[in-house]
């Protein structure tokens, strides 16, 4: 909880509007009495945003405390707790000589249910954040149990708990803004899968499957991103892990935390790879030959900088992020559908792109447009709908 604390002070400011719909909500709800608890009003919170400030180390405290109830009370209820899965979290909970001698007996104990959800809700909010579990409901529409279960599929496929401990262990020895800035990565990895499986698949999430199905593609190809990167991609991913090898992080470390954080797109790999029946090597090859060719770095990056002052602006921008994804992943598909397997990635693209001249031609005279003008929600857009045509086009 002291971690989730300080890096919730590093974003004080910043997620300040999600701060106070969540206080709103808690005691819209009947759970919050803010006069009792000594928690900013409205007002005051508008007047901190404008001065550039947020809640407070206390005020923090007393807002994880309130969440974490609030979700216990919502697993609780769920048929999460009894989900096959869980029985490990359960049996994690007891000291070793109690799971030896008494595993048999520790379904049938009295707060088993309490016991997962408490062990479970703990950690999705110490590591995502006190708003991590409201953020992901409010924009996707998902219950807070599959948010919870998509939490779990994430970690679990990339390996975040190993990335975690190797942090962790370096407490007292390199500057704490270090491993705060990996933490807070790592968050925006969460966010943007979790947010991906809980629109992608049907629920609620089979975690152990989902787990099965995945992690062995994106476990394959994780220490092969530098690798399969390209170009100006390539270049950000040896750029970020030098910042933080700056910061203090030691550059073996550094390079891991690096390749998780860009390994969002893989996601998207390892799922096409699944429906076509492909090799995740053959399907990742092309997929970022594609990825460089259309400058999706620069896109992404163009969408990140686009406001995000209310709920809607942070719909907008999560939308355009996800359906530019999607369509890099049709792109792939239409290339690795229409080429041999036998060409390398740079010659199957090229192949296809002679195929598909005139499309390509149009979107990318509208990327020339974008790069040397505007970059808000609607040129955006406009370039977007560019792009998802292109992928009508060449699929037709």
């Amino acid at each position: 909880q002291a971690t989730a604390l300080g890096n919730a002070r590093s974003q004080t400011h910043s997620l300040l509007p999600v701060h106070r719909r969540l206080l709103a909500d808690l005691e819209r709800d009947g759970r919050l009495d803010r006069t009792i608890e000594a928690m900013p009003t409205d007002e005051e919170l508008e007047q901190r945003y404008a001065t550039g400030t947020g809640l407070t180390s206390p005020e923090f405290a007393v807002q994880l405390a309130y969440v974490k109830i609030a979700l216990e009370d919502e697993i609780n209820s769920s048929t999460l707790p009894d989900d096959p899965w869980t029985r490990q979290v359960l049996l994690d909970y007891f000291p070793t000589p109690l799971r030896e001698r008494y595993a048999d007996r520790m379904d049938s104990h009295a707060l088993r249910r309490e016991i997962i959800t408490t062990q479970l809700v703990n950690e999705v909010v110490n590591r995502g954040g006190s708003t991590f579990v409201y953020r992901a409901v409010e924009e996707t529409g998902a219950s807070p149990a599959d948010v919870l279960r998509a939490y779990l599929i994430v970690r679990d496929t990339y390996g975040l708990t190993e990335l975690w401990r190797a942090v962790e262990a370096l407490d007292n020895r390199v500057p704490t803004n270090a491993q705060t800035t990996v933490y807070l990565e790592v968050r925006r990895l969460l966010d943007r899968a979790v947010r991906w499986l809980v629109t992608n698949h049907r629920v609620p999430l089979d975690v152990t499957a989902e787990i099965a199905r995945m992690r062995p593609g994106v476990a394959g190809l994780l220490p092969r991103l530098g690798a399969l990167f390209r170009g100006r991609e390539r270049e950000a991913l040896r750029t970020y892990a030098q910042h933080l090898h700056t910061l203090g992080i030691p550059g073996e470390l550094a390079d891991w935390a690096t390749r998780i954080l860009y390994g969002f797109g893989l996601l998207d790999i390892v799922a096409l790879a699944d429906t076509l029946g492909r090799d995740t090597a053959e399907v990742a090859s092309v997929y970022f030959v594609l990825s460089e060719r259309f400058r999706v770095d620069n896109l992404l990056s163009r969408i990140s900088l686009l406001p995000r002052n209310d709920r809607y602006e942070t719909l907008a921008r999560m939308a355009l992020r996800y359906d530019l994804y999607a369509a890099l992943a049709a792109l792939t598909g239409e290339v690795l559908s229409s080429t041999s397997a036998d060409l390398p990635a740079e010659d199957r693209v090229t192949e296809w792109e002679h195929a598909n001249a005139a499309a390509i031609s149009r979107a990318r005279n509208a990327m020339g447009d974008f790069e040397d003008g505007r970059s808000d929600l609607a040129a955006l857009s406009v370039l977007l709908r560019q792009i998802r045509t292109l992928v009508r086009t060449a699929s037709a």
